[in-house]
């Protein structure tokens, strides 16, 4: 027998399927009723959602005896400012971290050039990628008025010295101090505590740095040409200080402002 000639099997009937029919009907119905009635309470009050919100971990205690000198934003383009401060003065025992603030490739390398046959042997920081900080790097077999120069192998023309100089040390400052306080690189915080500072001509001004991130304490009313001749901590981290000498400021009152974060100024008055 040909198959086609079967008849179709049925599987319901047509009484079965408008009963199925009219049930989905009236659930649909009743869920839309349930809706319309309850829609503006449900809108006010939508069902809770779970997030999860990892923690923000505190910011790394600043690591002591520690000098940074920054890769500055820009120095990539030559003749503009590079390292920072320009000539660093690293405390005897101190360990030293480059912080590369452009936004491209660049490393401290000892030496005056590539073809210093002495290049990198007293130092090298290796490749270091934009906003990237190079390892501490602890000098060997130093001594107090030791100099290094040192360059960018990327930028040879970007060029640099570190001088040693006497130990930190310990204990809380004594004398005249300027405070940068903390949360101070926010934009409209207090920074610097007291302001203004008035210390007597020859007085050694402390600057501690109770952020937690660089500053410094740089004379002139912003950054320029003049910025930073008679005075200027140069760039250091959170929980450590520098010293300012009055002894070569005349009586005067001067404004300083911060070479990382501009928009915080301060004033000192010498008498």
């Amino acid at each position: 027998m040909d198959s086609h000639d079967k008849e179709p099997i049925i599987l319901t009937s047509p009484g079965r399927m408008s009963r199925g029919l009219i049930i989905v009907g009236i659930t649909l119905a009743i869920g839309a009723a349930i809706s319309v009635t309850f829609f503006d309470q449900m809108f006010a009050n939508p069902p809770p959602v779970t997030q999860i919100k990892q923690p923000t971990p505190p910011p790394p205690p600043p690591q002591a005896g520690t000098t940074t000198i920054a890769i500055l934003a820009g120095s990539s383009v030559q003749g503009s400012p590079d390292y920072g401060p320009d000539a660093a003065q690293v405390p005897l025992g101190n360990k030293i971290v480059w912080d590369n603030q452009d936004n491209i490739l660049h490393t401290a390398t000892s030496g005056t050039s590539g073809s210093d046959p002495d290049s990198g042997k007293a130092f090298k920081t290796g490749f270091l990628d934009a906003g990237a900080k190079s390892n501490p790097i602890e000098l060997a077999d130093v001594k107090v008025g030791d100099s290094f120069n040192y360059f960018c192998e990327v930028h040879p023309y970007m060029t640099s010295t570190l001088t040693i100089v006497a130990a930190e040390t310990g204990g809380a400052p004594s004398g005249p101090t300027i405070n940068i306080l903390a949360g101070s690189s926010v934009q409209g915080s207090p920074d610097y505590d007291p302001d203004p500072l008035t210390v007597k001509k020859g007085d050694k001004i402390s600057v501690v740095n109770k952020d937690n991130t660089l500053h410094t304490v740089t004379d002139g009313a912003a950054p320029g040409a003049d910025a930073g001749k008679l005075f200027d901590t140069g760039f250091f981290e959170g929980g450590q200080s520098k010293t300012i000498d009055t002894a070569n400021l005349n009586p005067a009152e001067y404004n300083y402002f911060c070479q990382v974060h501009p928009y915080m100024t301060g004033k000192l008055k010498v008498e």
